[in-house]
This record gives C-alpha cells, structure tokens and sequence, in this order.
C-alpha cells in the first residue's frame, strides 16, 4: 500500500500559482502606475495615449484568453505557463527600447499580454480548480496573493530603480526577474491530480463523499460537470460576466491611475509609491481570511459585500486627497484593499463551483471576449476624462458606482440547476459526470 505523501501535491500547485499570478499581474497592472508619469514626461505623450495600452492589453487577453481556455483542459499548463514565461520577459526587456506609442503598444500590449495570458490568472486558477473542491475556496484564496504581492513588492521596488537608474532599465530588469519566476515554476505544474493517481483535495472518493455529507461542501461526488453549451444556455453565466465584469472596470483603471492621482495631490512618487502599497498589503493580509468565508459562506454574497466596500473605498480616496493627510489616505486605501482583496479568489470560487471543473477552462473562455468590452474601457476612460477635465473626480466617482451596479448583478446570479436533474417540476438524483480524463499532456 503507498503511503500518503505529507504535503498534498495541489499545494505546490497552489504556490506556483501564487508566482504566476504575482508575474502576470504584477507586471501588467501594478507596474504601470509606476511608470505612466516618468514615460509620458520623457516621451512627451499624453496620459490617455499611456492608458491606451491597457486597452489594447485587454483586447488581446480576451482573444488570447478563448484560446488558451480550451488549451488548458485539453493540454494542460506546463507548456503554456513556459512560452507565456519567455514570450512575457522578452517583450518586457523590448519596451525598455520603445521610443514611439507603436513601438510601445506592440512590445506591450500585444506581446507582453500574450505570454501574461498563457502563464496568469485563467490558467493557474482553472489548474487549482481541477485539484481542489472542498478546499477550493482557501486554496484560490492562497494563490491569489501573488496578485497582491504585485503591488506590495512590485510598485515600490520599481519605483526605486526609475528613481536611481530610469525607466528603461526598470522595463530590463522586469524581464530578467519573470524569466528567472517562471521558468522553474512550469516544471512543477500538472493539470489534473487524476493524470497522477490522486484525487482533489488529497481525499479518497469515500473521504469526499462523507466531508460532502457531513459538512454540506462540494466534492468529487457532489459537484456537477457542465459542458460549455450546456452553461451558456443559463441566465446565470451572462448575469456573472456582467457582474464581474462591470465591477472589475474599475480595479484595472484605478490600479494604473492611483499614483499619477496621489502625486498629482503633493505627493512625492516614493510617498506616492508607500501609500498605493497599502492596499496590496491589506489585500495580501485578507486572502487568508476571504479564503476561510469562502469555505463557509457562499462566494456570491460575499462578493456582493466586497464589491460594496469597495465603491465606499473610492468615495474614501477622493474625500482623503481633498484633505491632504496622510493618516485618512492610508485608511481610505486599506479600505479599498478589503474590498478588492477577495475579488479574484471569489469570481474563480463562484465560476468553478457553479459550472464544475471538467470543462472549466472552456466555460471561462467565454468570458474572455465580453472582458475585452468591460476591462479595455477602464483605464482609457479614465485617462480621457482627467485630460478633458484636469482631475481624476468625475473618473473615481463612475468607478466608484460601477461597483454598485456588480452588486446587484452578483446577487441575482444564483446557481443554475443543470438541466440533467430537471424533471417537470421535479428534480432526479444523477451520478455526476466523471472527473477530467487522463491525459498525455501536463
């Protein structure tokens, strides 16, 4: 008999996942806020033309984002988180050498959110989904720290090396870091502990079913296998797109506008640099405890009440600058990182328990394209009104009511029933699908 290994390998999934994500994110959002002002100084362009990048940045992750949806449940992640890793250092040493908005956009935009789709947030997450169910929330909740860690290390080590050695070498740097993350880190991923041997959560089907009983959580016996056809036909996936989409417009352009919006106050970028890290600190620190509701509660409420926290998160930025002190700035920062902190552990934990793991990378792909209307608008349109407007107020108090509006959204997503288990009025008991094929891939 084999004996049970100490440490349940999803685990280690869940820490590469961390890295990826800290890779992806980090190095797509939380570093260019850093670099928006020295950039558009130095290359005389305006903020609007900079903030354009994250909407070509969008358009690309949501195409490139169908395609990698159905490559992950077919081929797994091992050999996309490696080509995503090198294509994303090269092209982010290639935007050290921009000089032109073309130039920036190409290296940028395309390329660099070309290897951050094959490596970030889609794959990794819908990769912990197939090892985890009972656990799911907690382990997601873990491995999307690495987002925060983005601001927390990120912002201000980046903004030290502009500040001593420019923004080029900054650009350099970045690249030689996510070679050095990502590389190692896809020799340790696997798609699905069922290539392997193992079952989600390290538990045996009979260890599932009575955690399942005596806990009222999903397990391998519990949990119900859509299939992408089967999903789009509810009015359940369509109301979590808009939900999520429409609220997550605002974390995209506040992340890239914040420090412009702290200095553009009287803030040095360092101080600047400081406070913006707040956020991601209060974020990191709440994983763990959004991880442990979600093991409790249900994802849709508790986002709905993350999404609230983090509309009156914003109006609490805006009052702060209008004072200029520093002690309500960084309280009003904390209080948005509460509320964006749960954001991707609870739109994963909602995606996977409502439509199952089997097909998940598929049924998340179909959100791909609707991100690109929500996520590409955000930052552009915030850069558009403060050029118009020569404040960021009128853009804040829209990002703030965005948030509103996914409230309400979330809360009328409840979970479809699958259609297998609808008879008349009635509902028959079905085995659920089988768990994910082996496959060849990893």
């Amino acid at each position: 008999m084999k004996r049970r290994p100490l440490v349940f390998y999803g685990w280690y999934i869940v820490g590469v996942a961390l890295v990826a994500q800290f890779v992806a994110v980090g190095t797509q959002t939380f570093a260019s806020t850093v670099f928006l002002k020295p950039m558009t100084d130095d290359l005389g362009w305006s903020r609007a033309e900079f903030s354009a990048v994250q909407t070509v940045s969008t358009v690309v992750m949501g195409v490139v984002g169908f395609v990698v949806g159905a490559l992950i449940d077919r081929r797994g992640p091992r050999l996309l988180m490696l080509i995503g890793g090198l294509v994303c250092g090269a092209a982010l040493i290639a935007t050290s050498q921009v000089n032109d908005l073309w130039q920036f956009y190409l290296a940028r935009g395309v390329a660099q959110t070309v290897g951050a789709a094959m490596l970030g947030s889609l794959v990794v997450n819908v990769t912990i989904s197939k090892w985890f169910i009972a656990r799911r929330g907690m382990a997601v909740a873990v491995a999307s720290a690495g987002v925060s860690l983005g601001g927390v290390l990120m912002t201000p080590a980046l903004s030290f090396v502009v500040d001593h050695w420019g923004w080029r070498d900054a650009w350099m740097a970045l690249g030689v870091m996510v070679w050095g993350l990502i590389v190692p880190s896809s020799y340790i991923i696997r798609r699905a502990p069922e290539d392997y041997g193992l079952h989600p959560d390290g538990l045996t089907p009979e260890q599932a079913q009575r955690l399942s009983a005596s806990r009222h959580k999903l397990s391998s016996a519990s949990e119900v296998q859509w299939t992408r056809p089967e999903a789009i036909r509810t009015k359940t996936i369509w109301l979590i797109i808009l939900a999520y989409g429409i609220a997550n417009t605002g974390i995209g352009a506040l992340l890239l506008h914040l420090v412009p919006f702290l200095t553009d106050h009287g803030w040095t970028r360092s101080q600047a640099a400081f406070i913006y890290s707040i956020q991601a600190w209060v974020a990191l620190l709440s994983k763990p405890v959004w991880g442990v509701l979600m093991d409790r509660f249900h994802p849709r409420y508790l986002s709905a009440f993350g999404f609230v926290v983090a509309a009156i998160g914003v109006l609490a930025i805006l009052a702060a600058a209008r004072s200029g002190a520093e002690l309500p700035m960084v309280l009003a920062m904390a209080l948005w990182g509460l509320g964006i902190g749960g954001a991707i552990p609870l739109q994963e934990t909602v995606w996977a328990n409502y439509f199952g793991r089997q097909n998940l990378g598929k049924i998340r792909a179909v959100a791909m394209p609707f991100s690109i209307i929500f996520g590409a608008g955000g930052p552009l349109l915030a850069g558009a009104l403060y050029d118009s407007s020569g404040s960021y107020t009128i853009a804040f108090l829209l990002m703030s009511s965005f948030w509103i509006i996914g409230f309400v959204l979330i809360l009328l997503a409840r979970p479809p029933l699958h259609p297998t288990r609808v008879v008349g009025r009635g509902v028959k008991d079905v085995e659920p699908f089988p768990a994910p094929a082996p496959s060849t891939g990893t």
